[in-house]
């Protein structure tokens, strides 16, 4: 298809290939900086942004850095279904801790007792990741405490990341998650690609499948970041539809008009 016809050796704006060759854009390099420095602390961070914004590929990124011999991390995908003993059994489940017959509290006296263990006893750090935890209920954010409260509040045993969209922000504001919020030492809101990242990203991109020369003109860059929102997810789809609609009409140089008509395509 559009690959031979570009003289691709392979499609790098899939999302399979874009975890296997990093862009390092603003937002994943302050992201990754930010995660560093909340792990080194064991305190929590705060990320949110809006769909797309590549917050996801951030953290699969993050977790495959990190050495599993000194950290243990503990990924959980919120829905917003989840209950907190759903909550607490998702945390034992990856703590490889039985659940079978345990009431709510045992789950909670048992997931404070296992962090503690690999804390203190097995010299290994939890790194525990909230992914789309804007869709955690407010009875699952006040029962969080279970992750940091150790010996009268004077210990901190975990790193605890949340990553969300931005309603997560308005929701830790209000004064029934004070306890929470306070302990939040790290705020990120991301930013989204740039204009220039744009462009960056799809010479880049294009170099690793072995593509050297301008398949978008200018007015098609631009027009990719203007309809992108500078969402990488939603810029991925718009280079795809381009080099679809531009290889079915058998031109070399995408330019604004096929962008603006993969665009329609993309719109419901």
């Amino acid at each position: 298809m559009y690959s031979s016809y570009y003289g691709m050796s392979c499609n790098p704006f899939l999302k399979d290939e874009s975890i296997k060759y990093i862009y390092s854009s603003y937002d994943y390099n302050e992201c990754i900086y930010r995660f560093n420095y909340v792990k080194e602390v064991k305190g929590i961070g705060l990320f949110v942004g809006e769909s797309g914004y590549g917050k996801t590929y951030i953290i699969r990124s993050y977790i495959n850095s990190l050495n599993k011999d000194l950290y243990k991390v503990i990924y959980i995908s919120a829905s917003r279904d989840m209950t907190v003993f759903d909550f607490y059994k998702e945390i034992s489940d990856k703590l490889d801790l039985s659940v079978g017959g345990c009431y709510k509290i045992d789950l909670y006296n048992n997931i404070q007792k296992e962090i503690k263990r690999l804390v203190t006893k097995d010299k290994v750090q939890p790194v525990i990741i909230i992914d789309d935890a804007h869709l955690l209920s407010r009875e699952v954010l006040l029962n969080m405490k279970v992750l940091y409260e150790y010996e009268m509040d004077s210990k901190d045993y975990i790193t605890l990341i949340l990553v969300g969209q931005t309603e997560l922000k308005d929701e830790l504001k209000k004064l029934i998650h004070i306890s929470l919020k306070q302990r939040i030492i790290v705020n990120y809101t991301f930013k989204g690609l740039s204009r220039e990242e744009v462009k960056e990203y799809i010479k880049t991109r294009l170099k690793l499948a072995n593509v050297n020369n301008e398949i978008f003109s200018s007015e098609a860059i631009n027009a990719l970041y203007s309809s992108s929102k500078s969402s990488p997810r939603r810029l991925n789809t718009l280079v795809i539809n381009s080099l679809m609609l531009g290889s079915q009409n058998e031109t070399k140089m995408i330019d604004e008009e096929i962008v603006m008509n993969a665009l329609k395509e993309m719109e419901i």
